[in-house]
């Protein structure tokens, strides 16, 4: 309100003073204005505001009259100027106004507050439902703000905090937009000598609603780790409610809260697993759990083929032992049940980068080498090639995990195709 109104007052401060004005060689190019007071300045974002109001008074009432026309008609000038500023900033007393013209005219304008003053700012924030760990984060994003509230209000006069305390709330959204982005802030400010100011958060954009738990592990089965899983869905409950774009700016914060609750679990200490959750934040948050262990690979997977007609359904056992960080020594062992056989391959793994599979294995019952690669696409993408020394063991096999325990691949053999469905515990 204060700027529209001085802008007004200077329209017809202009009518007003317009008897003033004849021509001169030196003229007015521009007004600065200074705002003291005898008990200190007032803080410094609203004397700035005061002196960004004043000034533009000045410049509409000033800017292109000739100096001598200025310093002709100064105590007039300085006596409306001053009775114009005392009317807009209430809460202050107009001491003194006094104007040097010039092609840079200076305003200076003594003021005193009038009764009490404030002496202190709380900041009382609502945060709803929000968990702790959360408004501890956001806090954080926030900062000091309670000390920058006090910077502006401290030392006002409480009557003036109608028009002053759009300053502050200027401050804070200022301040909230740069460091919380994904919030939009709502204010209430209660003055007295201890002034209180409500700030209130709202979230802005799509919101996360839901949180799913997946489970990922290459090493182990997955039912290993469904003891770890209610913990972790216990604490991603922590992010319902927030903007998903704040989820996704804190994901690593939100990736080491959960890694906190998991690292813990019996499960880790028993298999010397390594628990790492991922958020992939959205409406529907994921968690992807992953558990790796450096010692052992242990899986187990029954699948049925579709499209296929000899063997097409079978359980396998994979356990190996990791020699290094990179290689495996390890024995697969497969039942086929339609023909009642059993199958074991002895053979060895090497790890290339951190997502390509590549070794030997030796089929015992066929006398066959089998050299194999497979390449990893994300958590639920991959490829598999199969070359077997006999002209009918190759396989491309391309796979997608559609659950915790459930996958479907489609198999490329040499004489036909097939579709196979996983089951992995």
């Amino acid at each position: 309100m204060l700027m529209p109104v001085l802008v007004l007052v200077a329209f017809v401060l202009h009518i007003h003073l317009g008897s003033f004005a004849y021509a001169d060689a030196d003229t007015v190019e521009t007004v600065t204005v200074s705002i003291t007071s005898p008990e200190g300045k007032p803080p410094v974002r609203v004397a700035k505001r005061m002196e960004a109001s004043v000034a533009t008074v000045g410049n509409h009432v000033f800017t292109g009259r000739s100096v001598a026309e200025i310093a002709a008609g100064k105590n007039a000038y300085e006596r409306i100027v001053s009775d114009v500023i005392g009317r807009v900033l209430v809460g202050y007393s107009v001491e003194e106004v006094h104007i040097s013209p010039g092609r840079v005219t200076q305003i200076v304008v003594t003021i005193t507050p009038w009764g009490d003053v404030v002496h202190d700012v709380h900041l009382e924030m609502d945060f709803g439902n929000l968990s702790p760990d959360v408004v501890g984060l956001i806090t954080k994003d926030m900062g000091d703000l309670e000390e920058l509230l006090a910077g502006v209000l401290v030392g006002l006069p409480i009557d003036s905090l109608d028009w002053a305390g759009g300053v502050s709330k200027t401050v804070i959204r200022e301040l909230l937009t740069a460091q919380l982005p994904e919030f939009r802030s709502n204010f209430d400010i209660v003055s007295g000598t201890q002034t209180t100011v409500k700030l209130s958060l709202a979230p802005q954009g799509p919101v996360v609603q839901d949180t799913r738990v997946t489970l990922r592990s290459r090493t182990i089965p997955n039912v290993l780790l469904w003891k770890a899983k209610p913990a972790v869905e216990e604490a991603a409950k922590m992010m319902n409610g927030l903007p998903v774009a704040f989820v996704e700016r804190h994901s690593a914060y939100f990736n080491t809260r959960l890694a906190e609750v998991v690292k813990d679990q019996p499960v880790a200490k028993e298999y010397g697993l390594t628990l790492t959750p991922e958020v992939i934040a959205g409406k529907q948050t994921q968690i992807q759990l992953k558990a790796e262990t450096t010692k052992y690979r242990l899986t187990l997977e029954g699948y049925v083929d579709m499209g296929r007609e000899d063997d097409n359904t079978a359980i396998k056992l994979h356990a190996g032992k990791f020699i290094n960080s990179s290689d495996e020594l390890f024995t697969e062992v497969e039942f086929i049940p339609s023909s009642v056989s059993w199958k074991f391959y002895p053979g060895w793994s090497h790890r290339i980068g951190t997502t390509t599979y590549a070794g030997l294995k030796y089929d015992i019952s066929d006398k066959d080498n089998i050299l194999w690669i497979n390449q990893n696409f994300g958590s639920d993408w991959s490829l598999r090639l199969e070359h077997a020394s006999s002209t009918e063991g190759d396989e491309i096999g391309l796979r997608y995990k559609i659950h915790d325990f459930l996958s479907a691949e489609y198999v490329v053999g040499e004489h036909e195709n097939w579709l196979r469905l996983i089951g992995h515990l």
